[in-house]
């Protein structure tokens, strides 16, 4: 399966320490960094930068230009173009747009002990450090998050709005 890929275009820096299932399309001039795991299922556009230490799950599409660093885990989950997650995130049933940037540990929330629920993070928006994103919520266009916020189920936070604390106190954004 590395061999496909490799004869593909795509870079894995150290394949005896990359596992890709088959059933896993990646796309030309991406690459794949050490200790990454990829399964079954998973679609990676061209120019993407993957790892190291990142395990992408069934359900995963990367769009073009994504990247996914250091312990990153995505599931049934897709990542817009240019959007990043590089550090220590969990991104479960979530749907992110482009330009869309990660900060370090946030989690998407996404199980309430019985369901699975989505989380929704459209173009431009952005999370501070340590945020808990609990599903089902939708970060606004351009919207942001402060470093260790929590954003309980359905409290959206609006187009250019920022959301701060524990729980969240969401501020509405400015208009254009």
């Amino acid at each position: 399966v590395i061999e496909q890929h490799l004869a593909g275009g795509v870079t894995i820096v150290d394949p005896s320490t990359t596992y890709i299932e088959q059933d896993v399309t990646i796309g030309s001039d991406s690459t794949i960094l050490p200790f990454t795991v990829i399964e079954h299922d998973v679609t990676i556009g061209a120019h993407c930068e993957i790892g190291p230490f990142s395990h992408l799950r069934p359900g995963t599409v990367l769009a073009d230009h994504a990247e996914i660093g250091n312990f990153v885990e995505v599931k049934k989950s897709t990542v817009g173009s240019h959007s990043k997650a590089k550090h220590l995130s969990y991104l479960g049933d979530a749907t992110l747009g482009a330009r869309v940037n990660i900060g370090a540990g946030t989690i998407t929330a996404n199980y309430d002990g019985r369901k699975k629920h989505a989380t929704t993070i459209k173009d431009d928006a952005s999370t501070g450090s340590n945020t808990v994103l609990v599903a089902p919520v939708t970060l606004g266009k351009g919207a942001k998050t402060g470093a260790g916020a929590v954003v309980l189920a359905g409290r959206d936070v609006p187009a250019g709005g920022t959301a701060v604390g524990v729980p969240a106190v969401i501020r509405k954004g400015r208009r254009a």
